[in-house]
């Protein structure tokens, strides 16, 4: 069994982690959320998710991440974790071969999502926490 330091320098999060993103202009009330939310325990959720599919958008993986009351969190808040395992390196956008521009799909009608895949990292921490389970 993994210590948390081991834990934290292989995934490069920490599952139990607290707190996350938020913009300057955004009022109080948000930063004060953003400074509870189980960042980690999400980031993780949509890592096994990804991993259960070979691409998604923040929109499609919000419907099975969960936030500590049980509740799906939004589309908003799944995009702000998959910035912050792109910026882990564990999550990538897939990329149009042709364009080199990050590939959308259709969320709701008018809307549309970038499609994000595993890294080659990503996916051997989504298999070591679906191992974990």
């Amino acid at each position: 069994m993994m210590n948390h330091s081991e834990q934290d320098a292989l995934w490069g999060f920490d599952p139990e982690e607290e707190g996350g993103k938020v913009g300057r202009d955004h009022p109080e009330t948000s930063k004060l959320a953003a400074k509870q939310v189980k960042s980690g325990s999400q980031k993780a959720q949509i890592l096994v998710l990804l991993n259960s599919c070979s691409w998604a958008t923040g929109y499609t993986l919000s419907e099975g991440v969960f936030n500590g009351a049980g509740r799906s969190i939004s589309p908003n808040q799944t995009c702000t974790r998959l910035q912050e395992l792109r910026e882990d390196g564990l999550v990538e956008r897939i990329m149009d071969s042709v364009t080199d521009k990050p590939m959308e799909q259709t969320t709701t009608p008018g809307n549309t999502g970038h499609l994000h895949r595993l890294t080659s990292r990503g996916l051997m921490v989504a298999r070591i926490l679906e191992d974990s389970k």
